[in-house]
């Protein structure tokens, strides 16, 4: 939530913006170019509009970083243990779970 609508008075502002960029507090440059800036959020996480989501995605010249961003994040606070859903860095929740957890290969007896 862009720090205009949440506000820095919200108690858990500082918190939360820390849990989200990591030290800095501060979103990563790259986001000033991120196709998704103005689209609503809503639109990465509803399952009726993946496809919306993935084509917004498609087009986007910072896909690379968002992505790295997002799996580095997901590995580091432990939430790829549970499901991920939304879209991002032009990756669905089931495509970032098979990185994280990629199928074990099967033994031939």
């Amino acid at each position: 939530m862009p720090r205009s609508e949440l506000g820095s008075s919200y108690p858990g502002y500082r918190a939360l913006m820390l849990a989200l960029f990591g030290r800095s507090g501060r979103p990563p440059a790259w986001r000033a170019r991120a196709a998704c800036r103005d689209e609503d959020p809503a639109v990465f996480d509803d399952p009726d509009r993946t496809d919306d989501a993935l084509a917004v995605c498609a087009g986007c010249p910072v896909v690379e970083e968002c992505r790295t961003d997002q799996l580095a994040w997901e590995r580091q606070s432990g939430v790829r243990r549970f499901h991920p859903s939304g879209v991002v860095g032009g990756l669905t929740g089931t495509e970032r779970h098979r990185i994280h957890y990629p199928p074990k290969k099967k033994e031939v007896a």
